[in-house]
């Protein structure tokens, strides 16, 4: 055994007899599920995987990885597209086995939620006590990656952004250093996590607000010839709809009840109140004569979140692109995708699932934030869109991809899509960052615009060596 192998068995001997979690390597129980992802193509072969217990495992297994030269990945939920929470033979520090807890506070309203917690467990603790915080639209996503990265929900319109309702994190440092930010403490971590990433964030701390315990939501099938019709009754509707409603439209070719390969037009409409005034808010998507249609009159809001889990099941490879929308969306752009879509299929029917989806969460709560107060940067006034598309075949990623990529610039060149940070109607509210396959490797200053100066200052206070560099990578400050 070389002297550099001995020296890597002894501290990772050191790291096994300090840790109160656990370490494992390939080969070793537990390994496949350390490693395992939402989308089987983020799936990377680590060297290590950490499963910490506690804020100083989470320090130990940062000096180790740092010991070792190794690229060290964070894993929450494991849902990233990007891969970001995975390394090929670096050290993964998975948050999911064990700090996945949470807690509510009733009194102050607040939400404690520990970095490897998915948001079911969130809603859950809450709605014990009558609150909710903006979660991801599927309940099985980690908490983390989607705070971090801004995050939508149901209830955006209403309370914004998941990112502007985290008041507290804690976090570990490249230094090992574990540190409580807020407005108070640490004020600039504070910020620079609000939107990106300085180090492992172990807990969060969100505001959480009164919330009825049913709320009204309608699932709406239309045929594909419905499309124009639909998207004018939808974009009308967006102009005017309040912050108690959201909407999601799509077209898919695999949907429930329906003949697989046949491209179909679906609608979720959400109303945060009573079912007589949410059937009459959505009365002109009804106008429209669905083929399919499922009013939840009385929905737990407990279950809201976990409507879309089967379509958004784990395991398979995915490759989805997304874009934000500066106007309303052009018809002939998505015809163009779709045709696009019916092409490949036709030539390779195991391609068959795959669409568009735009989430189209109102955005008044969302604009009026400064666009300075968090790192976060993308606060225009458009649709979220993402093309995407399911498969199974390894052999076909680098074709998936491309035709991914030629779907997305079919929508981008007929309809304007944001382009760098901004908000408001200016727009340029760049594409939603959780939705960038590519955030790896992508330009951090387009993406966080304004902020971006700011963040590398933060950046040279809080890891100027750049240890946490696989989302957005900052560059930083001289």
């Amino acid at each position: 055994m070389s002297s550099s192998a001995q020296e890597t068995l002894a501290a990772l001997t050191k790291l096994k007899e300090t840790l109160s979690g656990d370490v494992v390597c390939p080969g070793e129980e537990g390994y496949e599920y350390g490693i395992a992802r939402w989308s089987d193509n983020c799936v990377k072969q680590a060297g290590y995987v950490v499963f910490p217990k506690t804020n100083e495992d989470v320090a130990e297994a940062v000096k180790f990885a740092r010991g070792q030269s190794s690229e060290l990945a964070i894993c929450g939920g494991g849902h990233s597209y990007s891969g970001s929470s995975s390394t090929q033979g670096g050290v993964v520090i998975h948050l999911g086995k064990y700090m996945n807890d949470a807690r509510c506070d009733p009194e102050k309203r607040l939400l404690y939620v520990g970095g490897g917690a998915t948001w079911a467990i969130v809603e859950k603790v809450g709605m014990e006590h009558g609150l909710a915080t903006v979660a991801g639209n599927v309940n099985h996503t980690g908490v983390g990656g989607l705070a971090l990265g801004g995050g939508y929900g149901w209830l955006s319109g209403r309370h914004g952004m998941t990112v502007d309702n985290m008041v507290q994190v804690t976090v570990v440092l490249a230094s090992g250093e574990v540190v409580t930010a807020n407005e108070k403490e640490h004020p600039d971590l504070f910020w620079g996590c609000g939107g990106s990433n300085f180090g492992v964030v172990t807990e969060f701390v969100f505001k959480a607000y009164p919330q009825r315990l049913t709320v009204f939501v309608a699932h709406l099938v239309y045929t594909i010839d419905k499309l124009e019709s639909l998207l004018n009754v939808v974009e009308d509707w967006y102009e005017t709809a309040g912050p108690d409603e959201g909407l999601h439209w799509g077209c898919m070719r695999v949907l429930p009840g329906m003949e697989p390969g046949k491209p179909n037009l679906m609608v979720i409409y959400f109303y945060n109140g009573d079912s007589v005034e949410g059937k009459k808010a959505a009365k002109k998507l009804y106008d429209l004569g669905p083929v399919f249609e499922k009013a939840m009159e009385d929905l737990p809001f407990i279950k809201l979140n976990a409507l879309q889990n089967e379509a958004s099941a784990h395991g398979g490879r995915k490759y989805i692109k997304g874009l934000t929308t500066r106007s309303r969306t052009c018809v002939e752009a998505i015809q163009a995708v779709l045709q696009a879509q019916d092409e490949v299929v036709k030539s390779n029917p195991a391609l068959v699932h795959c669409g568009v989806l735009f989430d189209y969460s109102t955005k008044q709560a969302i604009t009026a934030v400064p666009l300075e107060v968090t790192a976060y940067a993308g606060r225009g006034t458009g649709a979220e869109g993402i093309i995407f598309q399911f498969y199974t075949d390894p052999s076909l990623d680098d074709l998936v991809q491309g035709q991914v990529r030629a779907w997305a610039q079919i929508v981008s060149e007929r309809t304007p899509v944001a382009f760098k940070a901004g908000k408001g109607g200016e727009s340029f509210g760049v594409g939603y960052t959780n939705f960038d396959p590519d955030a790896s490797g992508s330009d951090a200053a387009r993406v966080f615009g304004p902020n971006y100066k700011r963040l590398r200052e933060v950046k040279k206070m809080y890891d100027p060596e750049n240890v946490w560099n696989r989302w957005y990578p900052i560059e930083p400050a001289e």
